[in-house]
């Protein structure tokens, strides 16, 4: 219930797994112990709210104040100014993203960065675009009309985004800080720079840290950064809940569950081959079934040509691509499947945190359909991608690079003599695993700020 000392605050939800961050994760309930919360959001309407807060148990306002619009300029500069901010730091994220666009630009990049006064350069525009799109995004007025909300803070969830930047940028002139969550572990090595002035920064770990100290420096900002964990890898330290809905029936306990996570279409324009291999591995065993988990940003329909087989199924959670929202019990149902699966099989995802930290095997796609396909267009290049690179000594044990490889460590997952202790134990620092309540401490960090 509300209380009249609590303080009003305001939270930017634009990003589907935010919302998982803070809404489901249960940590949005937590603040809501001491601060009377508003949402400001254009993936959620009025009724999305409601239903989030019966069945959380919330009190959260919806604002009907849109998200502010970003002009294509804005953007392009963005995409400069993230181009620059590659170059400067030497980015492999950023790199072989220009080497998807083509060899050239990609050739560019790599003999510019040996010339010390074009990287300075870079350093240097990269300064001056931030500090020109902060003056753009700064718009005092455009808010007049929530003042009487008295706002204490903008809590920015997607802090790379654009959208939010220009939100707690116009809010700044009135004294209102803002504090930003990173929502994600490759976040700070592939989306550029955050075009706001945060107060308070909260990180997943060490390593997070360090990278935003390490990029944000050049800007001389002193804002606080803290260790949080993850809110919504909370629910990994309790037991799994015993869901058996019509989606999660085909996962039969009294068989063995191979769990496939599949990719947005935008990295992944076909997953169809690894269906067949796995397929192929289960054609001459009755005891297994195939599951596959297809990501918000995947298109099921690329998957019609498998339908009736008898020992595969699929599930979505929802569908990003049709503007729905995570349903309220997203976090049960994924922490079901982990926990009801055996083995774990996905292309360079979080899904590897998510299994590991669920103590379960997983297993690293990094073949393609085609043997001979180019690195710039292959899964590989994956796995060279920044914030993998502090997993690539530990991974060389769970990664595949073709279908004799797969069916070999299947055969130990399954066989149980395959034990993930040495992955966990690699990936305990990145998932803050020392850490049981992340919510517990984002709330903390946030009150100490605030209070």
């Amino acid at each position: 219930m509300e209380r009249s000392d609590q303080k009003p605050i305001l939270i930017l939800i634009t990003n589907p797994f935010a919302m998982l961050n803070v809404i489901h994760s249960g940590l949005m309930g937590e603040l809501g112990k001491y601060y009377r919360i508003s949402v400001m959001s254009d993936l959620m309407a009025a009724e999305d709210i409601d239903r989030f807060n019966r069945h959380f148990r919330l009190d959260m306002h919806w604002l009907p104040t849109p998200v502010p619009a970003i002009s294509m300029l804005v953007k392009w500069l963005r995409a400069v100014q993230t181009l620059l901010f590659g170059h400067y730091f030497g980015l492999g994220t950023i790199r072989i993203k220009l080497l998807e666009r083509g060899r050239l630009f990609h050739w560019l990049f790599c003999i510019s960065r040996k010339s010390p006064a074009l990287s300075f350069l870079s350093g240097w525009l990269m300064v001056l675009i931030r500090n020109w799109l902060i003056r753009r995004t700064t718009r005092p007025n455009l808010y007049a009309s929530l003042r009487d909300h008295h706002f204490q803070a903008v809590v920015s969830t997607s802090p790379f985004d654009l959208r939010e930047n220009a939100v707690a940028n116009s809010f700044k002139p009135h004294g209102i800080p803002c504090i930003s969550i990173i929502v994600s572990w490759d976040n700070l090595t592939s989306k550029g720079i955050i075009n706001s002035e945060s107060g308070k920064i909260l990180v997943w770990n060490k390593t997070m840290a360090l990278e935003y100290q390490r990029f944000h420096a050049i800007f001389g900002e002193n804002a606080l950064v803290r260790i949080a964990g993850i809110p919504r890898f909370d629910r990994y330290f309790r037991e799994p809940p015993g869901l058996r809905s019509a989606d999660l029936s085909e996962m039969n306990p009294k068989t063995q569950t191979i769990l496939f996570s599949t990719g947005a279409v935008k990295h992944h324009s076909c997953q169809n081959y690894i269906i067949r291999d796995l397929l192929a591995y289960a054609e001459s065993r009755t005891d297994i079934t195939i599951f596959v988990r297809c990501h918000p940003c995947d298109d099921p329909r690329r998957y019609e040509c498998f339908r009736g087989i008898r020992n595969l199924s699929f599930f979505q959670p929802f569908s990003e691509k049709t503007g729905q929202v995570p349903p309220a019990d997203f976090l049960e149902t994924l922490h079901y499947q982990l926990a009801a699966c055996d083995v774990c099989v996905q292309v360079a995802s979080t899904m590897l945190l998510d299994a590991a930290a669920c103590g379960k095997p997983c297993i690293s796609i990094a073949y393609d359909a085609d043997p001979g396909v180019h690195y710039a267009g292959s899964v590989r290049r994956f796995y060279d991608y920044s914030h993998q690179l502090p997993l690539q000594k530990c991974l060389k044990e769970h990664i595949v690079y073709n279908r004799v490889e797969l069916f070999a460590k299947l055969d130990e997952a399954l066989a149980g003599t395959s034990t993930p202790t040495d992955l966990i134990n690699t990936i305990n620092p990145i998932i803050d695993r020392l850490t049981p309540d992340s919510v517990f401490l984002t709330t903390k960090y946030i009150r100490e700020w605030l209070d």
